[in-house]
């Protein structure tokens, strides 16, 4: 055997190599067994659906996970959708490795960057994530490798790390770009390490360029739109993805803007009651308190850099926390991941308690024998908690409800439904070429759009909705003589004009004077 097989060799048989496989086979294979089957709600079946058609999904419009997605559905195993679920399990395995590399840097402690690894791994909103076509678990990845390549920077003071930096948040901000609110904290601690030099004026202009090469995803945009593709969010609006503007008004999510800072003053301290309450359920609660005691620890230890991933957090919460959208509990994954670095602190410093004897009265074996006993309990409770809440093998319900309205639907007919469903029913239009005769119409889609222009005009709240309303009569009125018409539900505002005639899972809509 050569010299240089040995060293390969002899990494791949580290400590930290060999806990990092276990980590990533035995979450993988836990992931595999509660893997939702194929198509799922939400956005799942429209990212499927614009990975296999190489379309333009809802902004930001995530180029690198549809790119990344691409190689995924050549997997020759199920369906499109079950090869996407799959990729978010890889990628959620992934984040777990890399979590327990940083963690391992962070605390020194072998045992406990492992464990709080695991804690994240099987925190039920993570876990959500990893079990269906959704970006963010590729999300976490990257600004996971993010924080570890800062740390590599910050205790060798080798340039390449913060190449590699500039490299990956690229990455990250060309798959979602909520990741732009960890900028600040990167930069605190980037800046204030003892190897950072101002008089190296050539660093700056070196990240700018990597960061570029991470950003090179977003041509996805023009190279796309040009082609017509049969998925194309942007219908709707208008805004030309082949030039700049579009580019920008597509990252940067333009058509969500009344979203953001939604809240009143009178409501925000519900929101963040909410964010609260779905930590705590996340961390078993006992997390929560264990990584307010990592706060502290890791502020004695490295306060710049518990400053920089407090920013990093409080960010994320605020961001989201203001962000008027029903289904943003997913959408706090970020400030989850910065969390379990803290948990995992907080598991070293009251391993620091229970080793020192005059602290705890024990001996040093009973002491180590205690926390083992903690450990064990805390990752059996996460696992067996939250496997019932999270559990998807048998998720079928979609599956179920497509089938039974591309059967029963008469030819030619329009269905109108919201986000999850239209979006399912697309897939199996688009991906699997079923019932090409239909007209789906995807309200919240052109909701969205019709609120974005109103709102750009200047109209109030109560002036749009009256808008949309009419909008809906008016198409209604203008198709309900020559097509049937379904809706997946029943909308009271329509009641004046039209009947609601329940077939199956939808109704039949027809005028209100008529006999049908």
């Amino acid at each position: 055997m050569s010299r240089r097989a040995k060293d390969i060799l002899a990494s791949a048989l580290r400590p930290d190599a060999l806990a990092g496989l276990f980590l990533f086979v035995s979450t993988f294979l836990i992931y595999l067994k509660t893997l939702a089957p194929g198509v799922y709600g939400f956005d799942s079946a429209e990212l499927a659906t614009g990975v296999f058609s190489s379309g333009i999904v809802h902004p930001p419009g995530f180029p690198l996970y549809m790119l990344i997605g691409r190689m995924f559905i050549l997997l020759p195993i199920g369906d499109v959708a079950y090869r996407l679920n799959l990729m978010s399990s890889f990628f959620a395995s992934c984040t777990v490795v890399l979590l327990y590399l940083v963690t391992r840097k962070l605390i020194g402690n072998r045992l406990l960057a492992f464990t709080g690894a695991t804690i994240f791994a099987f925190s039920v909103a993570f876990w959500q994530m990893a079990l269906v076509t959704e970006v963010y678990t590729l999300h976490t990845a990257l600004l996971a490798l993010c924080l570890l390549a800062v740390l590599k920077w910050d205790s060798k003071g080798d340039l390449k790390y913060l190449a590699l930096f500039s490299f990956f948040f690229g990455l990250s901000l060309a798959n979602h770009t909520s990741a732009i609110l960890f900028m600040p904290g990167f930069a605190l601690v980037i800046l204030n390490s003892r190897y950072w030099n101002w008089k190296q004026r050539w660093i700056i202009p070196c990240m700018l360029a990597f960061l570029l090469i991470g950003l090179l995803p977003y041509l996805y945009f023009p190279i796309r739109a040009q082609s017509a593709p049969t998925l194309d969010y942007t219908e709707h609006y208008d805004v030309d993805l082949s030039k700049l503007y579009g580019i920008w008004w597509m990252a940067s999510a333009q058509t969500y803007r009344f979203f953001a800072f939604g809240y009143g003053l009178d409501e925000l301290p519900g929101e963040f009651f909410s964010f609260g309450s779905y930590l705590w359920r996340n961390f078993l609660g006992v997390g929560v308190l264990i990584g307010i005691l990592g706060v502290s620890w890791l502020w004695r230890s490295r306060r710049w850099l518990a400053l920089g991933l407090l920013i990093s957090f409080v960010a994320v919460v605020i961001f989201y926390a203001n962000y008027r959208v029903i289904d943003k509990d997913t959408m706090f994954l970020p400030a989850y991941l910065i969390w379990a670095l803290f948990v995992a602190a907080g598991l070293k410093q009251a391993n620091d308690w229970l080793q020192n004897a005059r602290l705890t009265g024990l001996p040093a074996a009973i002491s180590r024998v205690a926390g083992g006993v903690l450990l064990a309990a805390m990752l059996l409770a996460g696992v067996a908690l939250n496997w019932r809440w999270v559990d998807m093998h048998n998720a079928h319900e979609y599956e179920e409800f497509a089938e039974s309205i591309l059967q029963e639907a008469e030819p030619d007919s329009i269905i109108i439904a919201p986000w999850s469903q239209a979006a399912v029913l697309e897939y199996y239009q688009i991906v699997e070429s079923r019932r090409p005769d239909l007209m789906l119409v995807n309200r919240s889609r052109r909701y969205t759009a019709w609120y974005y222009a109103l709102w750009k005009d200047g109209a109030t709240r109560e002036e749009i909705y009256s808008q949309i309303a009419k909008n809906d009569i008016e198409f209604l009125n203008q198709h309900i003589s020559d097509r049937t018409i379904y809706a997946v539900e029943y909308d009271p505002e329509w009641a004046a004009d039209f009947r609601f005639l329940p077939e199956g899972n939808f109704y039949r809509l027809v005028p209100s004077e008529s006999d049908a």
